[in-house]
């Protein structure tokens, strides 16, 4: 508004310039017709020159005589004489003073004419020029005009391009209260790019706290339910193991006190033998799941280990056409009793987990700090939203599972050190239980941790 009224205010002047210098021209003619009218006139001579005009560019005379009207074309440039003459011829025929003005170079010409007598012509006449720096205000008239469009384009354009950055940032705040991994648009705006890009990091930190704390609510809830499970397993061990420890006392005593039992009867207090001490395992498992150490360990043949505990669920594999095979060697520092029924609970779940006709492939690597134990099968693996969960206690996705085989499992390799993680690569699932090597210094947890989440979330 202030370029808009600067040019019309500009524009205003310079009309009124122009107003007031044609006017100056109009009273410099007129006084100077007064001025040749109280001139005398010199004999019969065509033209005769008053004093010269005290006005620069002013032309006039007295034309007189048959020849005057020639005199009078000579006397002024060939550009002004068709429209002298048509006032001349004017003039001629009225009695009073005669005007006018004629566009003419650029300028206004301005002239009066005033016959005295039939043979006496007094005229006058000058070209009103525009001011020399006319052309340069006229220039800064249209550049002030220009600057106003210029500054109304680029408001508007700026107007346009906030409130759209504004409502983008308005709409990404709307979907940030529901979804903090929704997008957050940047903006041509810098300063608003700024806020963007500030918005945009603080919605990804404050997902990445919101993960971080689900995560440790249910590492509080999984610590809680296995607290609670210790509680329940100490009983239960004290009051299943005493009488198990009696029952198999008893067992073992009546063999040895009679010697002409049945072999049918001993055959029979055999296996109650061999199922009290699966039970009493049962039990060491679940207070290894509940915390408690696991048993002496030693350098173990972890290679040899796995394929006696392969070659042992072999007959059961093939009843369900399934082959197991292994691959690799290595040593570990570990508790073979614990150990075996670790690859047994995971051997386990990988055959029951393969389609008939698969194979389950075992194998070991040793990558100079940690034994890597690989067990991948072709299985349908679980829900990827449930992969945290199979480590579980009591969870199961078998009809008949008891849920225990992988908690018991992962319990045993972190009370080693190592630890035990699912993942799922295209059709395959693995699950790796990592130990540390013999001879290897490892603090208790070992690598499995990050390693668990990373598998998990692949």
């Amino acid at each position: 508004m202030t370029a808009a009224l600067s040019a019309d205010a500009l524009y205003r002047a310079i009309s009124v310039t122009r107003v007031q210098r044609l006017e100056r021209g109009r009273e410099a003619v007129r006084d100077e017709i007064d001025r040749l009218a109280a001139h005398p006139t010199s004999g019969g001579a065509a033209l005769s020159a008053a004093p010269v005009s005290p006005i620069v560019g002013m032309r006039g005379g007295i034309a007189s005589g048959p020849s005057g009207a020639l005199a009078l074309a000579l006397a002024v440039p060939p550009a002004w004489r068709p429209d002298l003459q048509k006032l001349a011829a004017r003039a001629a025929g009225a009695g009073a003073r005669v005007e006018m003005e004629a566009e003419i170079d650029g300028g206004q010409l301005v002239a009066r004419m005033l016959r005295t007598s039939p043979d006496r012509l007094l005229w006058a006449a000058v070209l009103v020029r525009p001011s020399p720096t006319l052309q340069t205000w006229r220039l800064l008239v249209v550049a002030l005009a220009f600057s106003a469009l210029l500054l109304v384009a680029s408001a508007s354009y700026s107007l346009v391009t906030v409130n759209r950055a504004a409502g983008a940032l308005r709409g990404a705040l709307a979907a940030l209260a529901d979804d903090l991994t929704a997008p957050v648009p940047r903006s041509q705006v810098r300063e608003l790019d700024d806020i963007a890009v500030g918005i945009d990091t603080l919605a990804r930190r404050l997902e990445e706290s919101r993960r971080i704390q689900e995560r440790m609510v249910g590492d509080l809830a999984r610590q809680e339910r296995l607290a609670a499970l210790g509680r329940v397993v100490a009983g239960v061990a004290h009051e299943v193991r005493n009488p198990l420890a009696s029952i198999k006392l008893r067992l073992d005593l009546a063999i040895r006190a009679d010697a002409a039992l049945p072999s049918s009867a001993r055959s029979a207090i055999d296996h109650a033998s061999s199922e009290i001490t699966r039970l009493d395992r049962l039990v060491a498992d679940l207070l290894i799941v509940a915390g408690r150490a696991v048993g002496t360990r030693a350098s173990l043949d972890v290679g040899a280990l796995l394929r006696a505990r392969a070659e042992a669920l072999g007959p059961w594999a093939g009843l369900r056409q399934v082959v197991i095979g292994v691959h690799g060697q290595g040593e570990a520092t570990a508790d073979g009793d614990a150990l075996a029924r670790a690859l047994d609970n995971v051997l386990r779940n990988a055959v029951e987990a393969s389609p008939e006709g698969a194979a389950v492939e075992a194998t070991i690597e040793d990558d100079g700090s940690w034994l890597h134990v690989r067990i991948a099968d072709r299985g349908a693996g679980v829900l990827p939203g449930r992969a945290g969960e199979i480590f579980e206690p009591f969870f199961t996705t078998k009809p008949d599972g008891t849920g225990l085989g992988l908690a018991i499992s992962r319990a045993i390799a972190r009370a080693h050190g190592g630890d035990l993680i699912y993942g799922r690569q295209g059709q395959v699932t693995h699950l790796e239980l990592t130990l540390p090597r013999a001879g290897s210094a490892v603090v208790a947890g070992g690598p499995g941790l990050d390693l668990g989440a990373q598998a998990v979330r692949a």
